[in-house]
């Protein structure tokens, strides 16, 4: 298959993927989580693939979901447009879901900004590493839902509930040294040298038991995704309580007016 949105290179045992739109700073549509998800069904099994890398091209890591991308719109009926999203939410849930069971060890090498998805696809990496430019933004609350895709408790999982919450719910952007104080990411490292310290970072554990390796892995996942539970159940209805809620609509009339919404928490009564 050759990819459109994503850029794919082997170096002996190690798959770079690189997110590839950088004129939107690498936003993440559906055809590219299509095509990560080829990638994860390639190497799923493929014992002489040990690590995949992420990162981004240009100067960021992803700009998030792509707000622009095609769909139904509201105009098209409530209904149609709750259920096309319920769709995209359970895409997400797949997307995660492969991308944390692989055996292989994954390592987000974050260039720059990452938002919403890109976050996302960072929590489902073992590894993150950062460079002294990367910077976090969680905007979901600020456009009407909230953290989706299972990533509020990944999160409460990695940094703990109370900064979870603050992440996501002020919409704050976090740097790079914050972000290694709240155990979001591994470690930081020179933006120049990025990709040379995951290089580094690799070699120690390229020189274990691969099977060791992976075992470790298989056990740590064991022990911390049933804290997760289903959330594919239950997340859709509750993504869906918040399109019936005017605070969604009056998100996206100020995302294409550029204003700050305002919101008021009532429910949309279709006509």
């Amino acid at each position: 298959m050759e990819y459109k949105y994503i850029l794919v290179e082997r170096e002996r045992d190690a798959l770079k993927i690189t997110l590839n739109r950088p004129e939107v700073l690498n936003a993440m549509n559906i055809p590219m989580i299509e095509e990560l998800m080829d990638v994860f069904g390639k190497v799923r099994d493929d014992g002489d693939v040990r690590f995949l890398i992420f990162t981004g091209s240009g100067e960021a890591f992803s700009s998030g979901a792509d707000m622009k991308e095609t769909g139904k719109s509201r105009e098209e009926g409530l209904l149609s447009f709750i259920e096309e999203r319920k769709v995209k939410q359970k895409l997400g849930h797949k997307f995660m879901r492969e991308l944390e069971s692989l055996e292989q060890v994954t390592i987000g090498a974050v260039n720059g900004i990452a938002v919403g998805a890109g976050v996302a696809l960072l929590l489902a990496c073992d590894f993150r590493i950062a460079s002294e430019r990367a910077r976090f933004y969680i905007p979901e609350t600020n456009v009407g839902i909230f953290f989706t895709w299972g990533c509020t408790p990944r999160l409460v999982k990695l940094v703990g509930p109370s900064k979870a919450k603050e992440l996501i719910m002020t919409c704050d952007i976090t740097d790079a040294e914050e972000a290694l104080r709240i155990g979001l990411v591994n470690k930081v490292v020179p933006h120049n040298s990025l990709m040379d310290e995951v290089q580094k970072f690799i070699d120690k554990i390229r020189k274990r038991s691969p099977l060791a390796i992976r075992l470790v892995k298989l056990v740590a996942n064991a022990y911390s995704t049933p804290i997760i539970g289903d959330l594919t159940l239950y997340e859709p209805e509750l993504v869906r309580l918040c399109y019936v809620c005017e605070d969604a609509d009056e998100a996206i009339r100020a995302f294409r007016e550029k204003r700050e919404p305002r919101f008021t928490g009532k429910l949309r009564v279709e006509g």
